[in-house]
């Protein structure tokens, strides 16, 4: 059964904190000016034994400095990698999940080869929408193209207690069935404190040049009013194992995923790395900012037992987001498994053929959600 309820003082707390600082849809916004500060240079004399040295001595101290507090910002164990790369500000803080545009045309996209969980499903006409999941939410770069929710991206984005993050809804049964749930979602529709247009994409069509200011990601839960740390038992979502491991199965050093004719996701396993570079259509899936190709430890390809058009008008499709089959591919092996999801809240369950829960290899895992029949594994 269904835990159906409404949160209406959250959605009302929600629009006010959202809508406080936002300007209306649709105007530029205002160009940066250029820093006018001048400073006067001061001339000072030292030998060249004590340049040295004071240069030195200012290295080291901001080498240690910089040392200090990478070790200090990441320390705290993530759920969702098996690592310690949390920031102390995030610990125990809810993952943030991202909705961002897939279509060729928005191409390339930036800010997601830092997601700890990239999902990829089924949108209308055959495309794919991806959902980045972040789970140190003090450390969210920015993410360009942001695009619509749809509701069984939400509903898996509920899988590890996220707040689901979008730019516009699908509001005849998204919006309406998301807000019944009382599901914690953020949609900033205008030039908020949250999401911008990108001047550097002024040359595609406007729905692919939003981008989330991932520095505002955190303050903006917070005004919201939205339940900002995870429910007990999501501090430890996944098993991993303590050191990389290569688990009993069949060999697998590429996966084909034919999410329709002209959407096709590839993975090639890279044995110096122990990744699955990822391609998209062929080419090499890059984060343009970071230029760097998406690479996962682990996958997890789950077959949904039914997907259907559900408007004719717009092609919007309904996803069966209650379980199946599938396969984990990781370290080069490949293990059968099936999966299931019992309410919108619940957290995926997913276990081998035996009925035990995987274990996963440490790092980022790639979630592909795909129909019966178009995984093709080598």
């Amino acid at each position: 059964m269904r835990n159906i309820y409404i949160k209406a003082a959250v959605c009302a707390m929600l629009c006010l904190a959202i809508t406080a600082n936002i300007t209306a849809c649709g105007k530029k916004p205002e160009e940066l000016k250029p820093d006018e500060t001048t400073t006067t240079a001061q001339t000072t004399t030292v030998t060249t034994a004590q340049t040295e040295k004071a240069t030195t001595t200012t290295t080291t101290s901001t080498a240690k400095k910089k040392k200090k507090k990478a070790k200090e910002k990441k320390e705290n164990y993530n759920p969702l990698t098996g690592l310690f790369d949390v920031a102390n500000k995030s610990k125990g803080r809810r993952p943030v999940a991202v909705m961002v545009n897939n279509i060729v045309d928005a191409l390339p996209q930036y800010g997601i080869s830092k997601a700890d969980i990239i999902f990829e499903i089924p949108a209308e006409g055959g495309i794919t929408r991806l959902m980045a999941v972040y789970g140190d939410e003090s450390d969210i770069p920015d993410v360009c193209s942001i695009r619509s929710g749809r509701y069984y991206f939400a509903f898996f984005a509920q899988s590890f207690d996220a707040v689901y993050m979008h730019w516009g809804i699908d509001k005849k049964l998204a919006l309406p069935l998301i807000e019944e749930l009382g599901i914690d979602h953020i949609d900033d529709s205008y030039y908020g404190t949250l999401f911008e247009r990108d001047p550097d994409r002024s040359y595609m069509s406007m729905e692919h040049t939003g981008y989330l200011i991932g520095e505002n990601v955190m303050s903006t839960i917070d005004a919201s009013g939205i339940r900002s740390n995870t429910k007990d038992g999501y501090n430890s979502f996944f098993k991993f194992y303590d050191e990389f491991t290569k688990p009993k199965g069949d060999k697998c050093t590429q996966a084909i995923v034919n999410f329709s004719d002209w959407y096709v996701s590839q993975f090639d396993y890279d044995k110096k790395t122990n990744t699955y570079k990822k391609l998209h259509n062929g080419e090499k899936h890059m984060d343009s900012k970071a230029d760097k190709q998406l690479e996962f430890k682990n996958l997890l390809l789950l077959e949904s037992e039914d997907m259907h058009v559900i408007r004719e008008d717009n092609g919007l499709i309904s996803v069966d987001w209650k379980g199946g089959n599938g396969y984990l591919v990781t370290a080069g092996k490949v293990q059968p498994i099936t999966w299931s999801k019992e309410d919108e809240f619940a957290k995926l369950i997913i276990k081998d053929e035996n009925g035990k829960k995987i274990t996963l290899n440490t790092g980022k895992t790639y979630i592909g959600v795909t129909k019966k029949g178009t995984i093709s594994l080598n």
